[in-house]
């Protein structure tokens, strides 16, 4: 549970106050569509917190900048971060915008063995063959990021970045996505009907094609609360029942959950579930304030570690005690 609680506080911090998502660089064909929006979520309440923490603590900051110098990318200037795909497997284009210096992105490669150069017209394009899953990416001179499984998602991934590629066809439910909230930050949009006619599925992906058409998750900050909305447009009023049932299920599971654990019970102010002919649309309100006492805590910890770790390398031989 605790590391479950890390992960959410984690996720949701890097979710707040996205901006609209563009289609026009998203590749037509996506079945599947994330995206995060860097420059509103500095104006979020945690995003604020987040800001003053890394440049008061001069620790952290060092930390980071040591990392933005190493690795060439520096997330407090990104802009926008958007992922999408068809739906096979490890596959999918990533796009990077703002923070991003191509030159310290070429020296951190050219350093690497395990990293190749190569050559996409005149951009230099970097391969990772280290890790189960091969990576390619290449930084473009204006503070862009592109990021696939080859050579041709990252010429498909340039193109909609420079705003020269077709772009994707709206859908239904990734319209309402966009109207569910005032000011939606996190979005995730998933086509499952289109995503099995390109791919053949794993039996648990299977299943879900046959009950659910599309289905979508988008996150925002609304006075003080951080509310999550997820909706799932069903194939059958049938099939919707069960769901709907089924998350009923789940959220009273919960409640019994809550009332043994304080850190639930202060986090989760509040859920409902809705359904509506074939479509079930699920919410849940939780609390901006623990979510920043958690990461201060989180911070804090960090913070000792990479005392230790700096002090160890210092004096090697020197014993110290840490709380």
């Amino acid at each position: 549970m605790k590391t479950l609680l890390s992960l959410t506080f984690f996720s949701l911090t890097f979710s707040l106050g996205a901006k609209t998502l563009d289609l026009n660089k998203v590749s037509s064909g996506s079945n599947w569509i994330m995206h995060m929006d860097f420059d509103s979520m500095r104006n979020s309440d945690v995003g604020m917190f987040l800001e003053d923490s890394f440049e008061n603590n001069p620790e952290i900051k060092s930390k980071i900048d040591e990392m933005v110098s190493t690795y060439g990318i520096d997330l407090r200037k990104a802009s926008n971060f958007t992922m999408y795909g068809s739906g096979e497997k490890h596959k999918g284009i990533g796009i990077l915008e703002g923070g991003v210096n191509a030159s310290n992105v070429e020296k951190f490669a050219d350093s690497k063995d395990f990293i190749s150069e190569t050559k996409l017209g005149k951009q230099s394009v970097f391969s990772v063959e280290k890790g189960r899953h091969p990576m390619t990416y290449t930084a473009l001179k204006k503070g862009k990021m592109i990021f696939g499984p080859n050579h041709d998602y990252i010429s498909e991934g340039i193109l909609m970045a420079k705003g020269k590629g077709t772009g994707a066809s709206d859908h239904p439910l990734l319209t309402s996505l966009s109207t569910l909230l005032p000011n939606p930050g996190f979005m995730f949009f998933a086509n499952l009907e289109g995503a099995g006619n390109v791919v053949e599925l794993d039996p648990r992906a299977k299943f879900m094609t046959e009950h659910i058409d599309s289905c979508g998750l988008t996150i925002g900050e609304i006075g003080g609360t951080l509310k999550v909305v997820g909706i799932m447009q069903v194939k059958s009023q049938e099939s919707s029942v069960q769901i709907e049932n089924m998350i009923k299920g789940g959220f009273a599971m919960m409640e019994m959950r809550k009332a043994d654990d304080r850190r639930i019970s202060d986090l989760i102010l509040g859920h409902a579930v809705n359904r509506t002919s074939n479509t079930v649309r699920v919410e849940m309100d939780l609390s901006i304030e623990v979510i920043i006492d958690h990461l201060e805590k989180q911070m804090k910890k960090a913070v000792g570690k990479f005392s230790k770790e700096v002090k160890l390398r210092k004096f090697p031989n020197k014993k110290y005690t840490y709380q």
